[in-house]
């Protein structure tokens, strides 16, 4: 960021230029963040980065109109030009009967952010710290005696910031912080070459596996790939990779108010063409009136 200007200094100022230039109701979300982060091979730092970002959302509403307009500069004068570009669009919009901001009698009057546990309150790690890491994890990868090399070790660590602010009384935020490592291991040589990886991110440094857990989980992983066999044809159980499942299931349970089997449905052998099909799914829970879930 050029300017250390504050979320709620941001969201204020644009509150009162929308006003100011016809907006009958606005609101404003302003995100803010910082990064480090270190890769290291062979023993060596490789790359070393810090990034600062700002990001500036406004959402200005007049009648039954409205426009959003986005930006990544807290300078004043990129302000009030983001406040002209959102009301100019918005008069010029189509109506929408049903944009509109909450009523403050729908506002959260009372939450408890800290209850979250988002935010580590431990002091931010320098480079140095994250340097060590990232060698700690490569050393322990190349431990193993049938890795040949580790393509990637790193290490980081981000914190942001979210903060809400609309015209008609509302304001909420929350902080954020991650720690991550991980490490990619490469075992066997020539065509016989493997690779896997492991990782570890946590919004707690205390909460993270340690360096030596993650990169000798990422040897194991590669090593385990060596020398791969073709089954005979047969009927085999499947067992799914933690790493696969935990996908697979948030995939999956995107849809929590239903509990719909799977269903297989042979389509035999159909003519070429354009066909039609219709799906009816009777054991789906109603989520409204006109919906199902």
């Amino acid at each position: 960021m050029t300017e250390q200007v504050s979320a709620e200094s941001i969201s204020d100022i644009l509150l009162s230029e929308a006003k100011k230039q016809g907006a009958e109701a606005a609101d404003v979300l302003v995100a803010t963040g910082v990064s480090t982060s270190v890769d290291v091979r062979m023993g060596r730092l490789e790359l070393s980065e810090r990034a600062e970002g700002i990001d500036v959302g406004l959402r200005v509403f007049i009648g039954q109109k409205q426009a959003i307009v986005s930006g990544s500069d807290a300078k004043m004068t990129s302000l009030s030009a983001m406040v002209e570009r959102a009301v100019a669009m918005a008069k010029f919009a189509p109506d929408d009967p049903f944009c509109g901001l909450a009523d403050p009698s729908q506002f959260a009057k009372e939450w408890d952010v800290e209850a979250l546990d988002l935010k580590d309150p431990s002091a931010e790690p320098d480079a140095a710290e994250l340097q060590e890491a990232a060698l700690a994890v490569e050393a322990s990868a190349m431990s193993n005696t049938q890795v040949e090399q580790v393509s990637d070790a790193a290490a980081s660590y981000t914190k942001n910031k979210v903060y809400l602010q609309t015209s008609n009384g509302f304001t909420g935020s929350y902080e954020r912080t991650s720690h991550g490592i991980s490490c990619v291991a490469i075992a066997g040589t020539g065509l016989g070459m493997e690779r896997d990886y492991d990782y570890d991110g946590r919004c707690h440094r205390s909460d993270m596996r340690s360096p030596h857990e993650i990169g000798a989980l990422a040897a194991q992983r590669a090593v385990e790939r060596l020398n791969p066999r073709k089954p005979t044809t047969g009927s085999y159980p499947v067992l799914f990779d933690e790493r696969i499942a935990s996908s697979d299931y948030s995939r999956s349970g995107w849809c929590p108010g239903s509990d719909v089997p799977p269903v297989r449905v042979s389509l035999g052998n159909l003519d070429a063409g354009t066909h039609e099909f219709i799906i009816d799914v009777p054991t789906a829970q109603p989520f409204t009136e006109s919906e199902m879930n």
